[in-house]
């Protein structure tokens, strides 16, 4: 089978992971009293988030190792369960990027624990082993404190190495929200394992020096009395505590021998063996465990304490003989009641403990979220610039700018509150100067038609001027080639003008230009154009017009401008208007020739009378 570079890549590191995870389990970090932190789920979880399906496989592996260490299947396959409950998750119940990154995975095992781990648990474990509800909730209570645990470890981690390749790859940048939530947790988890883990082992190490003491003060009344005393020191012993039994060897060779239970000694001797739990040793004191293969915790609970005088003895405690030398003193006494207490006292931590992972898991959750709302991009308060109008209204324009495109909120954190007020005043000046510019700008722009207006429109008519007329007459031209169309030019010129300039006044010879020019445009087709060629004279650009349809609206422009009657002040007078015609004769007209034809025919009809036209 050929796998992908990629894939094979993934692959190696699945299987480093899973023998990193088996190492942590076999590592089994005693938190509490009788209570291992097995770490491989946390590498499991690590995988699962940087991996994807591969890590199921090293959720496997640690699974079988915790199954292994715990003697119960029901460790390694509700490590399992929840390793595929949280895949799901990740999987089929939230977006698949965000939730790797935003700590919820934490949120999603403690769920887990209660839809699905608590009641398995006593439904596999309670039903059918026939185990006491109370070991029951022990049992499932020091699971879902590991899992947990594992959990936000591994999730932790993840955040790490993604931290850590963030520079590089900026798709590997992580959010506020899962980094809250990491530092929150690890902020709360750490200390409160530490501290329970101290103070267990304290209340350890003082139950068992209490306990040697009590064995000890026995071992050396037994020590005091000879072999033949030694049965009334047994029956003293079981009227006063028929669980205490000892083992006293007397002599050079050790032939005085009286033991107070030799059925008991014998099966110690054969069916128990000293625990390796080094926190329940002390000098001279031995913790003997069954070896039968059942869970640890049964086991401890068949243990007995054993003690030997000679090796908790002091120097200055010591016990000489002159004659025969030291005593040997065993004392056994079973060791049930003291672990019941230390186990329930253990029970109670992992309770508290779990209490405060919910409640710091909440308040993560509560804290992560206020400072993603912080941070949040929807916080800004979009607010969009309309279009500026062709003819801008300076007060609209300053009205317009007075509010910022976008604002940041302000939060609940002091700090960032400052930042924002910061940014927010850099952002209000940086608008003010984008208003500037934009008013500038408009200024320019009115300034630029302004201008453009000046050189193409005549200021008294409000027609082009003549510099427009060839211009628009040279462009007509070449279309009128191009599409092999007809052109015409017609060259106007108000009769008299000079005589009514003179007997009238300029004001009214320039009220008779501006209504002249009004009625030909009135009259004229959206595509022509009307320019003032002279002082006296308008020149009309007639695109896709024959002489014929030029010399038709001639008429109409003589009819117009005779029956027109204009006034100013108290003054009326009517005007007449001359008009020479051109049409194009393609192939021989450029711009200049066909001004001039029409000007030449302008010319004929003024000698041949005028008020009439003449086609050149």
């Amino acid at each position: 089978m050929k796998f992908r570079p990629k894939l094979r890549q993934n692959w190696i590191k699945a299987l480093l992971l899973s023998l990193f995870a088996v190492g942590l389990n076999l590592l089994k970090i005693d938190l509490l009293f009788d209570f291992e932190l097995l770490l491989g789920s946390s590498l499991a979880i690590l995988a699962l988030l940087l991996l994807g399906n591969l890590g199921l496989v090293v959720g496997l592996s640690a699974s079988l190792m915790a199954w292994k260490i715990c003697g119960n299947p029901w460790c390694g396959m509700s490590s399992m369960v929840e390793l595929l409950w949280l895949w799901a998750y990740l999987n089929y119940f939230s977006h698949k990027e965000e939730s790797r990154s935003d700590g919820r995975i934490i949120i999603a095992d403690i769920l887990f624990w209660i839809v699905i781990g608590i009641p398995a648990a006593f439904l596999f474990i309670g039903v059918f082993n026939n185990l006491d509800p109370a070991k029951v909730l022990l049992l499932v209570s020091r699971q879902a404190l590991n899992g947990s645990i594992s959990t936000t470890i591994g999730f932790s981690l993840y955040l790490l190495i993604r931290m850590a390749r963030a520079p590089d790859d900026r798709s590997q940048a992580i959010p506020i929200h899962g980094l809250t939530f990491a530092v929150v947790m690890m902020s709360v988890m750490l200390p409160s394992l530490a501290l329970a883990s101290i103070s267990s082992n304290q209340l350890v190490q003082a139950s068992l020096l209490g306990k040697a003491e009590q064995l000890y003060m026995i071992a050396k009344e037994i020590a005091t009395v000879t072999i033949v005393g030694a049965p009334k020191i047994a029956d003293s012993l079981h009227n006063r505590d028929g669980l205490v039994e000892f083992e006293r060897s007397y002599g050079s060779e050790r032939s005085q021998h009286f033991e107070s239970n030799p059925e008991l000694f014998k099966a110690l001797s054969q069916t128990h063996a000293p625990d390796i739990d080094r926190a329940l040793q002390l000098k001279g004191m031995q913790l003997l465990t069954s070896k039968h293969p059942a869970p640890k915790m049964n086991r401890r609970l068949n243990s007995y304490w054993r003690l030997d005088l000679a090796q908790a003895s002091m120097g200055e405690d010591s016990l000489l003989d002159a004659a025969d030398g030291r005593p040997d003193v065993i004392v056994v006494e079973p060791a049930k009641a003291l672990l019941l207490q230390l186990q329930t006292q253990s029970s109670r931590t992992i309770g508290m403990l779990s209490w405060c992972m919910t409640l710091a898991i909440l308040a993560s959750e509560m804290l992560a979220r206020l400072v993603a709302k912080q941070f949040n991009l929807d916080n800004l308060q979009i607010s969009a610039q309309p279009e500026s109008p062709k003819n801008p209204d300076k007060r609209n324009l300053q009205k317009q700018n007075l509010s910022p495109p976008w604002q940041l909120k302000v939060g609940k954190i002091r700090e960032l509150n400052q930042m924002i007020t910061l940014l927010n005043e850099r952002q209000s000046q940086i608008n003010r100067l984008k208003a500037d510019l934009q008013s500038a700008s408009l200024r320019l722009k009115s300034s630029r038609a302004e201008i453009d207006v000046l050189t193409t429109v005549d200021p008294l008519t409000g027609c082009f001027n003549q510099h427009e007329l060839y211009r628009r007459l040279d462009f007509e031209l070449q279309r009128s080639n191009r599409d092999r169309s007809d052109l015409s030019c017609l060259c106007i010129e108000v009769d008299h003008l000079s005589q009514i300039r003179n007997s009238y006044g300029a004001t009214m010879a320039d009220q008779v230009l501006i209504e002249v020019g009004a009625e030909i445009q009135a009259r004229a087709r959206t595509t022509d154009c009307l320019c003032r060629s002279g002082d006296t004279e308008f020149s009309l650009v007639l695109p896709m017009c024959s002489g014929k349809a030029a010399e038709g609206l001639a008429q109409e422009f003589h009819h117009a401008i005779k029956t027109r009657v204009v006034k100013h002040e108290d003054q009326q007078i009517s005007v007449t208007i001359s008009i020479g015609i051109s049409c194009l004769r393609r192939g021989n007209d450029d711009s200049e020739s066909l001004i001039h034809r029409a000007q030449n025919a302008l010319y004929r009809a003024k000698i041949e009378g005028r008020n009439r036209s003449v086609t050149g």
